[in-house]
């Protein structure tokens, strides 16, 4: 269920960009104020100042109906990521027809948690907006009574939930309240509950209703070549294979795709995933004792799809099938025995230039055919155990990823040796990563 952030030809965390910070996380503006008479009238006795007023407490209602649509939201999201066009679930007439449901799928999933973002959004101004104007009373009955005017004061509020209420006159714009939910990370932005929920699961990530070997079978039938052939040919490397078959590799290859927003997956160096999961731009190579450069709001090097990984579940099983053995080379993200493993989650962007197909050889004829055979820019000669035919050691099916941001959301998840797998950090566009360890509720 993961990919490789290592350190060789192949398997890389070189430099590949100049990272940028990411801007604070902005409160909404309060709104405008509105035009008062040229002369107020006194609030009577009980009351509160005259002019035009806002009703808090339909700003409070107003939450409780955000908070209900969210919920109905949700509900609508768990019902379309339920929804199962699988070739075996539609028959045979209706098999052609899986792609093309399961994209409306995809986009369906993408809408509502776009509507489910939207409502989260507008609840949470609202409260903001709605504590503002109860501060901004409290400061004004204050200002007023401290003129010598009787006034009945609303109880005072404290902005940003401390205890007492700024003094009369200062009244900054709202920020969420340390004490609604949700934390801060290290870079002082926040995020709500919901938002550091873990939902890039080993089971969501489940998406195609065939094994990554039948994906590869089935492409070969239809192609016309022998599909019990073709897999055992995939496992080679291309320096050892004909003219022909590295043709037939390629065309096999090309057949499967990794959709945009279809979850992918890597896996990296402990270091890196500590270094990451706290904003930091450098990390100490644990094998080289060298400081490196860390990128946290970017991936790049090789990955893997989460369907195909998501069929395994443990570090060993990781090393196995993503051909991580590093014969001491120190690249490895998994050591031999490794308790954990560290793996990023995140959707794959929609830019055919960001991700390519890991053909190449392990020497300069077989590299040199890939690239014409693939039509790629470049020949790739790297050094086994890297493969060529667009697959892993392991028969997982590789891309290159190159140097990009995440598509709005990312996930770092420890996956360990008893087979299970926590949450242990969150990236959100433009705010960063936010390390939830120890908040409860993200084991899987």
């Amino acid at each position: 269920m993961a990919t490789h952030h290592t350190s060789t030809p192949h398997h890389t965390s070189t430099p590949h960009h100049t990272d940028t910070s990411p801007t604070h996380h902005e409160t909404p503006n309060t709104h405008p104020t509105e035009p008062r008479p040229a002369h107020e009238s006194h609030a009577p006795a009980g009351g509160h100042s005259g002019g035009y007023g806002v009703h808090t407490d339909s700003l409070g209602t107003m939450e409780g109906h955000l908070g209900r649509t969210k919920d109905k939201v949700h509900a609508v999201g768990q019902t379309v990521a339920s929804a199962n066009f699988g070739a075996k679930s539609m028959g045979v007439i209706g098999s052609g027809m899986t792609g093309t449901l399961n994209g409306t799928v995809s986009a369906a999933k993408e809408h509502v948690a776009r509507a489910g973002k939207a409502v989260e959004d507008a609840g949470a101004r609202t409260k903001a907006v709605r504590e503002h104007y109860e501060t901004t009373e409290a400061n004004n009955a204050a200002t007023i009574a401290s003129a010598g005017k009787a006034v009945d004061a609303p109880p005072t509020k404290a902005a940003g939930g401390g205890s007492n209420p700024p003094p009369p006159g200062s009244n900054p714009p709202p920020r969420l309240p340390d004490d609604g939910g949700g934390m801060h990370n290290n870079q002082g932005h926040h995020a709500s509950d919901d938002e550091l929920r873990g939902q890039y699961t080993r089971e969501s990530m489940q998406t195609r209703p065939t094994s990554t070997d039948n994906q590869i079978r089935d492409a070969a039938s239809r192609l016309g070549y022998d599909p019990d052939q073709h897999l055992a040919m995939t496992l080679q490397p291309t320096a050892d294979l004909t003219p022909a078959q590295r043709a037939e590799i390629v065309a096999v290859r090309n057949e499967l795709k990794a959709n945009p927003g279809e979850f992918m997956t890597k896996v990296v160096k402990p270091e890196i995933g500590e270094a990451t999961l706290g904003n930091e731009t450098t990390y100490v190579d644990r094998h080289t004792g060298k400081t490196e450069t860390n990128y946290p709001n970017s991936v790049a090097g090789s990955i893997a799809r989460g369907s195909d990984t998501a069929q395994h579940g443990t570090p060993a099983e990781f090393r196995d099938k993503l051909a991580l053995d590093d014969q001491g080379a120190g690249w490895t993200p998994i050591k031999a025995g490794a308790n954990e493993a560290y793996q990023l989650r995140f959707p794959a962007l929609d830019d055919r230039q960001a991700m390519e197909i890991s053909y190449g050889g392990t020497d300069p004829g077989s590299a040199h055919d890939m690239q014409v055979a693939s039509g790629q820019a470049n020949p790739r000669e790297w050094k086994p155990p890297f493969l060529g035919t667009g697959y892993t050691g392991g028969g997982v099916p590789e891309w290159l990823h190159a140097p990009r941001g995440y598509a709005g959301r990312g996930e770092m998840w420890l996956v360990r040796a008893d087979g299970t797998e926590v949450l242990a950090g969150v990236y959100l566009e433009k705010r960063g990563w936010f390390d939830v360890r120890g908040r409860g509720g993200s084991d899987g």
